[in-house]
């Protein structure tokens, strides 16, 4: 493990390289992307585990910081969609120059806002895989201020409260111009999904449209009973091994 910044937009994104040892020749990369307001260990600690699993066996991960989470420079009031699938897209492009790494063999995998930014990202830059944990698409669901229920808060206190952590203005805009599906379509290699049944943010209808977004390239696994962050001990150790095993199969 050592540590890799990336530098993008006058801010510095601070990450973990975890390289499998020994390697003699370049080796595949996975991205992880933390979700929402978090940050590079992730729920339990779970993306820690996840990257030296990967590493164990011969695929290198990457687990690093949006702007204005955990340790990366920002402002918190800035964040937005686009701006963080321009922060992955810096992000390959630094992996792609590491001597270590394989340029040709990049894949991205990220949890709930992290998610749906992996793919948008894996649209616009050429990427082997993807791995999606609860993406939150339904962040940008809507397309205008008459149809964010959550609008006249927003203009009223300049945010919405999601439990303790502001969702901005700009958040909000940016959303506007986002087809969480549409915008998702151009990427053409395999996809693994993980979502609870009972998680709010992947009702049946959201799960249709990645169904029709990715069609037979869709590798759909629910998780009977659970909510957002799949809440057991067992459940997350099955997450890790489905993960795990996806990114070496397609890495």
């Amino acid at each position: 493990m050592e540590p890799l910044n990336v530098e993008h937009a006058g801010r510095t994104l601070r990450g973990l390289l975890h390289l499998p040892h020994p390697h003699r020749d370049p080796v595949p990369a996975v991205v992880l992307c933390h979700g929402f307001g978090s940050n590079r260990f992730e729920f339990g600690n779970v993306f820690t585990t996840l990257a030296r699993r990967l590493a164990a066996q011969g695929l290198a991960a990457y687990r690093f910081d949006f702007a204005a989470c955990g340790e990366s420079d920002g402002d918190f009031a800035d964040l937005t969609v686009s701006d963080q699938v321009a922060q992955v897209g810096a992000v390959l492009e630094a992996l792609a120059s590491h001597r270590a790494l394989d340029a040709g063999r990049l894949s991205l995998m990220g949890m709930s806002l992290g998610g749906l930014t992996v793919s948008l990202a894996a649209a616009k830059h050429p990427v082997r895989s993807l791995a999606l944990w609860a993406p939150a698409a339904l962040a940008v669901e809507a397309n205008s201020p008459e149809e964010d229920a959550y609008w006249p808060e927003i203009v009223e206190y300049g945010y919405q409260d999601l439990g303790g952590t502001p969702v901005t203005r700009r958040f909000a805009e940016d959303g506007f111009g986002i087809d969480p599906w549409g915008d998702a379509a151009a990427y053409s290699g395999p996809v693994m999904f993980a979502g609870g049944t009972e998680d709010e943010l992947i009702p049946a209808d959201v799960l249709g449209k990645y169904r029709t977004t990715y069609g037979d390239r869709l590798e759909l696994h629910l998780f009977e009973g659970l909510d957002h962050c799949f809440e057991t001990v067992p459940a997350r150790a099955r997450l890790l091994d489905l993960t795990t095993a996806f990114l070496l199969r397609t890495a």
